[in-house]
């Protein structure tokens, strides 16, 4: 279980480097570098989304995508055939970069792959007091320090009192929404905010 969890951090934060594609994607056959991103990310989502939804019906694709995700994969998602967590980041990532200007989309996306990973890890760690369901006041201030950090870091430019309100909001809004996926609703949340706050 412990690799397992370990194993999905170092994706998470591996997968920091898909929203950068913005930026860096050489622009070919005409399309600009985030529609190039949009068009790879796509390319590698839907056929992970159709073997992710399809392996509940069909053994074949089951053994297909265990060989692939098995070693990322919790106990719930294996055996209720639950959607992978890579499964909604996949879709947030994909929504999160296509609609949203990419000074805040590319951050929306880092909040999941780095301050969500080291919530998680420092949380289990270190966090001895819960403040709503299972997050713990150590990952949420963790949440919010690399949040802030990534902005600072990378996005010095935008107003860092509104930085701060947004990363705040975005770790309090995931943990009221504990039913949601987090690899769904941090990306979204926290573009909304920035883009509402218009930092």
């Amino acid at each position: 279980m412990m690799k397992t969890e370990t194993d999905r951090k170092v994706l998470h934060v591996l997968s920091g480097v898909i929203p950068f594609g913005v930026y860096f994607m050489p622009e070919w056959f005409g399309f600009t570098s985030r529609q190039m991103t949009l068009l790879v990310l796509g390319g590698f989502s839907i056929p992970f989304i159709c073997l992710d939804v399809g392996r509940r019906w069909i053994p074949f694709l089951q053994k297909i995508f265990k060989w692939l995700a098995g070693h990322s994969m919790r106990e719930s998602e294996e055996v209720n055939y639950k959607l992978t967590g890579a499964t909604w980041q996949f879709i947030s990532f994909w929504l999160v970069l296509w609609y949203f200007k990419p000074d805040y989309a590319v951050p929306a996306c880092l909040l999941l792959s780095i301050s969500d990973a080291a919530a998680a890890l420092v949380g289990k760690r270190w966090g001895k007091i819960r403040w709503i369901y299972n997050h713990t006041l150590m990952g949420t201030g963790a949440f919010i320090l690399t949040g802030v950090l990534i902005f600072v870091i990378g996005y010095p430019h935008l107003v860092l009192w509104k930085v701060f309100i947004v990363v705040v909001l975005t770790s309090i809004c995931e943990a009221l929404l504990h039913r949601v996926n987090d690899n769904f609703s941090i990306p979204l949340i926290s573009a909304i905010l920035l883009t509402l706050f218009q930092a």
